[in-house]
């Protein structure tokens, strides 16, 4: 069964053997090092030869130290087309690479590793000897992004590993102090910032900053660029001279690189002061306005938890450190955009005057106690007449840290078109049809929770499922799956509803969205069986079982299973069901020779 895991040797083997590659590259090219100050920390950026030069470092050219220096991390780098020395081959099969970048089986705390599909490049670290590697097969592809932010992925371990944490954020602030800017892309996150820059206001971020809580909240700049939908250039006139890929803006943001003429403006660190969402809305005047902070938490983690390779539990919990520390709010932007900087700037003042103080909304005071977070996971096949109550039905649970995962699993219905309308924040992938079990394992490597829950586009769970489940696993931590039953449901065409059809007892005893999984199980258990189109969950339970993984059962109905006459295993047989073929798996497991 498909069971990825590397062994902590395995990993450091692969570092190795990359870090060998590079030392060739180095010997093949020369060497350039480049010294930055990045996070109280001393990085060196060491290039085998000088193609990837002009691409990388321009972003952090305000952070540049001009003497070389005894580095605190260094980072190795170099593509292929230049130096003639290639990568080693990955150390796992395809589909073990994720969207985000992780890899699955790589979980060592010492080294980690992620691959980027689209700038095709290798990211790796060694936190115990404080070496990252890039590498890329060619610089000629590599998109806006990798320059607007270069080396995102390692500069988030080796914050990380340093008591801080990268942050999809803009920041600027006044001599009272910064404000830090959050939300998902599109929600004004870069016009608040350009627009208080044009006003005189001190810059340090745009797309990604860095965040330290301690000893005092403090915002500290990684990148001096700006980001920019092409159609919104026009607003910033004092700006858009400085676009750096003019030429691509029919395909492209717009790049600013800011440090060649603004570099007064832009700073090193600044002490935070106010955390601010922004929301667009239809009118003149820009203004503050309350935000919960279980809507701030979201909205500061969704982005991040989105890109950044291996984020989870311990930035999810520094996020919702930091947001108890300060004061927070929607900010309301407005038509005239020149109005955003009096309101920062107001907001700034009140809070350097002691006016300004943690503000919370009533949704803050709802005994809504700290939650790890759960990620959901919704395979579907042309859901189209189901997959907007399933959202609604996950977010009525009123669990207050979700991560919503939808996989597209070849659906040639109205499925994609209502998923992209859905008010709300989720990850969504699309993949040809290959089943329920290649769905789920998508879902399940991409995950950022450290707890996951499985719901099929057409059942639901019964209100306060997810707080009920998690409650268990709180209070029992061996566990790694609690479940309940699934109560099976008939549709009745004549009076258009569900009805019960007999005892949760007397279903099947191993549906999937009856449960609460540890992430950790999956490493431990493996993935769904993609060969099985049906009886995957059987399979699952069986090899878990097998190998004495803890589970609970409640004797509590955990799932509503609907049967509307186009259900998968609706008219199935014996064999179409796979029952046969699961028992020749379990007589192969047991016929095998113990390790």
């Amino acid at each position: 069964m498909f069971k990825p895991q590397k062994t902590e040797a395995e990993q450091q083997i692969f570092f190795k053997k990359s870090y060998e590659k590079f030392l060739q590259a180095k010997s093949t090219a020369g060497e350039i090092n480049f010294y930055y100050r990045i996070g109280n920390t001393t990085v060196c950026l060491k290039f085998a030869g000088n193609q990837l030069v002009p691409y990388l470092t321009p972003a952090l050219e305000h952070l540049r130290m001009t003497d070389d220096c005894v580095p605190d991390f260094t980072i190795c780098i170099w593509d292929s087309d230049s130096t003639n020395v290639e990568m080693v081959p990955p150390p796992c099969t395809k589909d073990c690479f994720t969207d985000r970048g992780d890899i699955w089986g790589f979980n060592s705390r010492r080294i980690k590793a992620a691959f980027h599909w689209i700038e095709f490049s290798v990211n790796l670290i060694d936190l115990e000897e404080k070496t990252g590697i890039y590498w890329v097969q060619t610089a000629q592809t590599l998109p806006y992004w990798v320059l607007a932010s270069p080396l995102r992925t390692i500069f988030h371990w080796w914050m990380e590993n340093n008591g801080c944490q990268l942050l999809h954020a803009a920041a600027v602030g006044t001599e009272k102090g910064a404000v830090l800017i959050t939300g998902k892309g599109g929600v004004g996150k870069s016009t608040t910032a350009l627009a208080c820059l044009q006003r005189g206001f001190f810059y340090l971020a745009d797309d990604y900053v860095i965040v330290k809580i301690e000893p005092t909240p403090t915002v500290v700049s990684l990148y001096s660029t700006a980001k920019l939908n092409a159609d919104h250039v026009s607003n910033f006139s004092d700006l858009s001279r400085f676009v750096n890929n003019t030429e691509k803006l029919d395909q492209e943001k717009a790049v600013i690189f800011l440090n060649s003429y603004l570099s007064k403006k832009l700073v090193f660190e600044m002490p935070l002061k106010v955390i601010l969402t922004p929301q667009i809305i239809d009118r003149r005047n820009s203004t503050i306005a309350p935000v919960s902070r279980w809507e701030l938490q979201h909205a500061m983690s969704f982005t991040s938890m989105s890109q950044l390779p291996y984020m989870g539990r311990y930035a999810y919990d520094y996020i919702d450190r930091l947001i108890k520390e300060l004061p927070h709010y929607r900010l309301v932007i407005g038509s005239d955009f020149t109005r955003i900087p009096i309101v920062v700037s107001d907001l700034l003042n009140d809070s350097e005057s002691g006016r300004l103080t943690c503000h919370e909304t009533p949704n803050d005071q709802e005994g809504l106690e700290e939650k790890p977070l759960i990620s959901v996971i919704i395979p579907v096949f042309n859901g189209e007449r189901f997959i907007r109550e399933a959202v609604q039905n996950i977010i009525s649970q009123n669990y207050p840290a979700l991560e919503i995962i939808i996989v597209n699993d070849g659906s040639y219905d109205g499925t994609e078109d209502i998923i992209k309308q859905l008010p709300v924040d989720l990850r969504y992938f699309s993949q040809p049809n290959s089943g329920p079990a290649a769905a789920r394992n998508r879902g399940i490597c991409n995950a950022s929770g450290d707890f996951i829950a499985f719901l099929d586009v057409d059942d639901l769970w019964p209100e306060n499922n997810l707080n009920s489940l998690m409650e268990e696993m709180l209070q029992y931590p061996e566990l790694c799956v609690v479940r309940g039953y699934g109560q099976l449901m008939e549709y009745d065409a004549e009076t258009n509803i569900y009805n019960f059809i007999g005892s949760p007892k007397d279903s099947f005893f191993h549906f999937i969205g009856a449960g609460l999984y540890r992430k950790t199980v999956f490493e431990k258990v493996g993935l769904f069986d993609p060969t099985l189109r049906f009886a995957e969950d059987s399979d699952w339970y069986i090899r878990a079982a097998e190998l004495g993984i803890k589970m609970k059962r409640l004797e509590e109905t955990r799932l509503y299973v609907r049967r509307h006459g186009q259900n998968m295993t609706e008219g199935k047989n014996i064999i179409e069901l796979n029952t046969l073929k699961l028992f020749k798996k379990f007589i192969d497991r047991k016929r095998m020779p113990q390790s």
